[in-house]
């Protein structure tokens, strides 16, 4: 064999290898694949950059975070569909429509693919399809809210209640937690609406339900507290109407002189950017945020134990934080990177 015959071989033969070798890296590799239940929500940025920085941290993870555009319920489970015929090693959701999204986790089950899910469960009948829940305990949460309005309105009063989906059962336990704190009510004799008890009622019309469309609940909250002048309180769930802050503000400055006084009492889940200068202003009293980052990291790090064999605790929860206008633009919603 000639000189330059034999450099051919050789350079042959290490392309070859580092090609075998290329292929047996990009197979280790393993990909889990977050399914969000809408991208277009302050919610989801966060999920992400804590998703995608538990695979930087692991080395060998690919972090692949999905979710429908605009809130669609079918979409979501399409595209969870989607990710398991692609055969994804791990899977985390997020379920909008918690019963279609179990006949996804026994898809998933049976094709052996470790699934987690994240911000909102299945209902608990088909709890044992997932490995654990990551995320905040939304009853709690609830709780949590109705606790600020107490603080101001302990006399009770008139209070409307702001969704999004009615059939998100984590936005539902959020209700149900305002409404048996408000009432005076335990857990376990759970209050169906607000009709005098512990001095405290829910006028015509609501709660109401904005399915995750943030201009609807910009005008939901107009609606409210024009049909209702001497409304005590309005708690929000999730701070939909707070991301469209001009909005929002043209609902709530003219009431500003009752906000400052407390007549009306307001109070907003989540502290996202768009909401903390309107909590400055004094136009919410508390917001009250969740920890999405955290919910996108600790799915990733639940994938990688499960693909090891390891074993995770039922519920893993995230934690609040309660934001007022004092801390506002200072320390409140601050994320720092794990």
């Amino acid at each position: 064999m000639s000189l330059s015959g034999s450099l051919k071989f050789t350079l042959s033969s290490a392309a070859i290898a580092l090609c075998a070798f290329a292929s047996t890296a990009n197979a280790a590799d393993r990909e889990f694949a977050l399914v969000f239940k809408v991208l277009n929500n302050a919610f989801s940025p966060p999920i992400d950059a804590g998703c995608k920085d538990a695979a930087k941290k692991l080395g060998d993870v690919t972090c692949t975070y999905i979710g429908p555009t605009e809130y669609d319920e079918a979409k979501q489970v399409q595209l969870a569909q989607d990710m398991i015929t692609r055969g994804v090693d791990g899977l985390g959701i997020s379920a909008g429509n918690p019963k279609a999204m179990a006949r996804i986790l026994k898809m998933a089950n049976d094709k052996g693919i470790p699934v987690v899910t994240f911000d909102t469960d299945v209902l608990p009948e088909d709890a044992g399809l997932r490995a654990t829940y990551i995320g905040t305990d939304n009853y709690s949460f609830g709780v949590e809210l109705a606790k600020k309005v107490l603080e101001n309105k302990k006399e009770g009063g008139t209070v409307c209640i702001q969704s999004g989906a009615p059939a998100s059962e984590n936005l539902k336990a959020r209700v149900q937690g305002i409404r048996d704190t408000l009432a005076g009510a335990s857990k376990d004799q759970p209050v169906e609406a607000l009709t005098g008890q512990n001095g405290w009622t829910e006028p015509a019309g609501c709660p109401v339900y904005n399915n995750d469309d943030i201009a609807l609940a910009a005008q939901q909250v107009r609606d409210v507290m024009t049909n209702h002048p001497d409304l005590s309180a309005f708690v929000a769930v999730g701070g939909w109407a707070q991301y469209a802050p001009q909005a929002y503000k043209q609902a709530m400055e003219p009431l500003k002189e009752r906000l400052d006084k407390k007549d009306l009492v307001v109070v907003f889940g989540d502290n996202f950017g768009p909401q903390l200068p309107l909590l400055a202003e004094g136009l919410s009293h508390y917001n009250i945020g969740q920890r999405p980052y955290d919910m996108g990291y600790e799915t990733i790090m639940a994938l990688d134990k499960l693909t090891k064999g390891e074993k995770l605790e039922p519920f893993i929860q995230t934690g609040t934080e309660t934001c007022t206008p004092a801390d506002a633009l200072t320390t409140c919603g601050k994320v720092a990177a794990k």
